[in-house]
């Protein structure tokens, strides 16, 4: 596949994502059980976000071995909280507020390290 079919497919990777997030989030803040749909899509989308992003960083040369940058590294560990994300909602679903405007925010981190590479 081409670089720019890997970057559609982790962006619809990410769209899944966020729309997930956003069920679950509201789903835990009114003390409703999961939501198996949005559930799945969370997993899914996990899985796509990394087969895109891994995908685009062989197109461009960066995953010959595990000395990424630490954009990269910084990227990956957004990842893994994102991924954690609907177990925090659930658990702590008092800091709903806070919920609704982190798993944005970090997305936004992540494209910032993306488009910017800082670091």
């Amino acid at each position: 596949m081409s670089l720019l079919a890997y970057k559609v497919l982790h962006l619809l990777g990410i769209f899944l994502l966020f729309a997930a997030l956003g069920v679950l989030t509201l789903r835990a803040a009114q003390g409703e059980g999961r939501s198996k749909l949005a559930s799945a899509t969370h997993g899914i989308a996990l899985l796509i976000i990394l087969v895109g992003g891994f995908g685009a960083m062989a197109r461009l040369g960066l995953a010959h071995d595990w000395r990424f940058p630490l954009w990269i590294w910084l990227k990956l560990a957004i990842w893994l909280i994102l991924g954690a994300a609907p177990v925090l909602a659930r658990r702590m679903p008092r800091l709903t507020t806070l919920w609704w405007w982190l798993f944005p925010l970090l997305g936004a981190t992540s494209a910032y390290l993306a488009l910017y590479k800082p670091v």
